[in-house]
């Protein structure tokens, strides 16, 4: 596909300032509906055994952060998710429950468990029975924390409780499966948890073109591979670009205008992992997706654009136009 028209965004942190649009050459498949928000509840906590299969080798890694975090990090703590769910606490609107689903589908969640009971065989294979909530409709809900110290909350006069820590992702996943009506994040937290109902993470994840790669990529610690790491998944999935459609007097869509942010003399093309990411930044645009190489044709036939910005609400990484050759061989 050819490169629509730019739209500049001079803030690369948040990129959330008006961009001016002007006229494209092509257009491109409709836009994809982003997720409807959900008002924060808070609970109160019954957890029961629920038998679900955990990942057999969950792996501990700390949260990452858009920069460097000014005190210790616990292990296994999702700072983001945890941070948006305090701003969700103190008074926060729906673009504040709009950064906690995005923030939810990133990095690790810890889930609660009890082995009291469970053989060996179970255990080694990674059956476990996970702590649920059940409202009193009797809706089962999968309960999930953002670290250690959440999950030490729901600790009862029977003992400390355990966790598994396991990926944002398969925990969501999780919560979609039969017999569960959705996921709890930090029950024991008081105002600063939510409940999001299955119908609400089935949209989120969206018709299955979402980048969870590329996703994950941006949540790990920025080791020296994490650029290359993302670049991968772009090349092999693609994502979605942020535009307005331009309409003619009798109401036909004529053009698209696809945002970009300017960085100094850098012209960076928004690219974005999921219609959420597009719809946080609370600009109004329309999430497009697109193929690895319909995203590396635009980026061919623009030889003024420096690079790309890859979820501009953060975290994110901007990735200059010598180190795409992964994408940019896509054909």
């Amino acid at each position: 596909m050819g490169l629509f028209s730019k739209r500049n965004a001079s803030d690369a942190r948040s990129a959330a300032v008006e961009a001016e649009t002007s006229a494209p050459e092509d257009e491109v498949d409709p836009p994809a509906e982003a997720p409807e928000t959900v008002p924060q509840v808070s609970i109160s906590v019954t957890t029961v055994n629920a038998a679900a299969r955990t990942p057999e080798a969950p792996v501990s890694v700390p949260a990452a952060a858009p920069a460097p975090a000014p005190a210790p990090v616990e292990p296994d703590s999702n700072v983001d998710l945890a941070q948006a769910l305090t701003a969700l606490a103190e008074g926060g609107d729906e673009r504040a429950m709009m950064h906690v689903l995005r923030q939810s589908i990133q990095g690790k969640l810890l889930l609660s468990t009890s082995l009291d009971g469970v053989s060996e065989e179970d255990k080694a294979a990674g059956r476990v029975p996970l702590g649920v909530h059940r409202d009193p409709d009797g809706a089962v809900y999968l309960l999930a924390f953002t670290s250690p110290r959440e999950l030490e909350k729901t600790r009862t006069a029977e003992g400390p409780v355990s966790g598994v820590a396991v990926d944002a992702v398969w925990a969501l996943r999780q919560a979609t499966g039969d017999g569960y009506a959705g996921i709890v994040l930090n029950p024991a937290d008081g105002k600063a948890s939510a409940v999001v109902p299955k119908t609400l993470i089935v949209r989120l994840f969206g018709d299955g073109r979402n980048n969870d790669a590329a996703k994950q990529a941006l949540a790990q610690p920025r080791e020296a591979d994490a650029l290359q790491r993302l670049v991968a998944a772009l090349a092999a999935h693609g994502g979605f670009v942020a535009g307005r459609a331009e309409v003619d007097e009798d109401g036909n869509r004529k053009t698209v205008g696809i945002a970009e942010t300017r960085l100094g003399e850098r012209r960076l093309l928004e690219v974005f992992t999921s219609p959420i990411e597009i719809a946080a930044l609370g600009r109004g645009d329309d999430a497009y997706p697109v193929t690895a190489a319909e995203l590396a044709a635009a980026l061919r036939s623009d030889e003024g654009i420096t690079g790309i910005i890859v979820n501009p609400a953060a975290p994110w990484l901007d990735v200059d136009r010598a180190q795409l050759a992964p994408l940019l061989d896509v054909r």
